[in-house]
């Protein structure tokens, strides 16, 4: 099984089938905090869309497509991180995430997207990483610019949330350029 620890409480791991009841509930406890910018929160969320949802993240994960991650609390789902997408012609990969609101500004996100960019570089052999969110979610931003991405442009009215139109900022960083912690 995929995994990695974050430190003593917090791990990520591949998602299992079983994750689905505990994924649901967590979901749907955050949708508000989680709508205005994810684009799979719809009105008719459900206990069934989770399921598809972790049937799909196995499937591409067995067929290396992307990897999804469980974030975990002392075994308590209260979020997701992952690769969403792998370009091994170009050697490049995109990280995606949300967390809970109740578990928001604790440096989680950070952390995990940290060890994820290592992961990447070291072990995947990607050269490069995007991060892209929209305009409007200051906290979703501040993690790429925290770890040193190159905010590289904003894709103007790109992406359709929580029934309007976003800009997304889209932010870059290469293997030449990382700097991991020491």
């Amino acid at each position: 099984m995929v995994s990695f620890r974050i430190d003593r409480e917090i791990i990520l791991r591949e998602f299992t089938y079983e994750d689905a009841e505990e994924v649901f509930r967590t979901v749907t406890e955050n949708y508000e905090h989680l709508r205005p910018f994810m684009h799979w929160i719809v009105p008719d969320y459900s206990l069934e869309l989770t399921r598809h949802f972790i049937s799909e993240a196995i499937a591409a994960r067995l067929e290396r497509r992307n990897l999804g991650l469980a974030i975990l609390r002392k075994d308590r789902f209260i979020g997701s991180i992952g690769f969403t997408t792998f370009d091994r012609l170009a050697n490049t990969t995109e990280i995606g995430y949300w967390i809970s609101g109740d578990e928001e500004g604790k440096g989680i996100i950070t952390r995990a997207t940290r060890l994820l960019i290592g992961h990447a570089f070291s072990e995947l052999g990607m050269n490069r990483i995007e991060i892209r969110c929209s305009a409007e979610n200051l906290r979703s931003g501040a993690i790429p610019e925290r770890l040193g991405f190159k905010k590289e442009g904003v894709l103007r009215q790109s992406q359709f949330r929580n029934g309007k139109l976003h800009d997304f900022n889209v932010y870059g960083l290469l293997k030449s350029e990382w700097q991991p912690k020491s």
